[in-house]
C-alpha cells in the first residue's frame, strides 16, 4: 500500500491572518474525470464524448466543475490551515469551464478570521488570470489547545511532512 503525503501546514485561528494565501496548480486528465465519474456517478456525456461535446457551447469536453472546487480540499486540509481543520461550508460559482490537460491555479485567501473559524475567498484561475469558479469556504482550524496538546504529547511531528 502506498504511503500518502502528511499535511504541510497546521495552523491555529491565531496564526491565520487576513491576506494569507496559497496557491496550487494542476490540470485535469481524462483519468481525473473518469475516476470523480465513478464516485459521483457523473457520466454526462459532456465529460466524455468528444463528438457530442464539440456540438455544445464548450465546442469540446469540459471536466466536472467539482473536481476544480475538490482542489480547495487539499488546500485546506494539508497547507492552509492544514492538518487538523474542518471545511465547515464552501460556495461555488461556475463562470467557465474547465478544460481537460490545461494549466490551472486553485487560490485560496483569507478574508476574515472570526473567534472560532475564518473564511477564504476562493478562485480557480487560468494562465491568463481568467476565473473559471469562485466562491467562500469556511474553515474551522485546529484549536490551539488540541495542537498544544498534541505537541507536548509528540503526536504532532510524525504526523507532519518535514
Amino acid at each position: 500500500m502506498a504511503t500518502n503525503p502528511l499535511p504541510r501546514g497546521c495552523k491555529t485561528l491565531a496564526e491565520i491572518k487576513v491576506g494569507d494565501e496559497i496557491r496550487q496548480t494542476y490540470q485535469v486528465t481524462d483519468t481525473d474525470v473518469q475516476k470523480f465519474a465513478e464516485i459521483s456517478g457523473d457520466f454526462n456525456p459532456a465529460h466524455f464524448n468528444e463528438a457530442y461535446a464539440a456540438k455544445t457551447v464548450f465546442k469540446g469536453r469540459i471536466a466536472h466543475g467539482m473536481i476544480s472546487v475538490a482542489k480547495f480540499s487539499g488546500i485546506f486540509g494539508m497547507d492552509l490551515p492544514g492538518l487538523g481543520a474542518i471545511w465547515g461550508a464552501q460556495t461555488a460559482k461556475f463562470l467557465a469551464p474547465v478544460k481537460l490537460n490545461t494549466p490551472y491555479t486553485a487560490i485560496a485567501r483569507c478574508k476574515e478570521v472570526a473567534e472560532k473559524f475564518c473564511i477564504f475567498e476562493t478562485w480557480v484561475e487560468d494562465s491568463e488570470g481568467k476565473r473559471m469558479l469562485e466562491g467562500e469556504g469556511t474553515l474551522y482550524p485546529i484549536p490551539q489547545k488540541v495542537k498544544d496538546a498534541m505537541t507536548a504529547e509528540g503526536t504532532l511531528a510524525p504526523l507532519m511532512a518535514k
